[in-house]
């Protein structure tokens, strides 16, 4: 999650679950900064460890973006599971 609004530096960490990462991390001592919620590929969430620091916890459950040679996102390639190829659909 790109984020301008704030001057401090911005902790990120892929996960497997997002949902399971923020439990685990509340039931350490952690605190829910921002409930997770929904985007393109998948859930994000902000806790804040025991000691303050902020981290963005993301998934990529839903799929990947996909961008073209500039860097750009054009799609969203979501996760294949099951027999055949995965298509892309166009970036929101």
């Amino acid at each position: 999650m790109l984020q301008l609004e704030r001057p401090e530096a911005e902790v990120d960490f892929l996960v497997a679950s997002v949902d399971q990462a923020v439990s685990e991390l509340v039931a350490a001592g952690g605190t829910l900064v921002e409930a997770p919620f929904d985007i393109p590929v998948g859930r994000v969430a902000r806790v804040a460890d025991p000691f303050g620091t902020v981290l963005t916890l993301l998934d990529l459950s839903k799929g990947r973006y996909a961008t073209d040679a500039d860097g750009r996102v054009t799609a969203v390639r979501p996760v294949h599971r099951g027999p055949g190829p995965a298509a892309a659909s166009p970036a929101p």
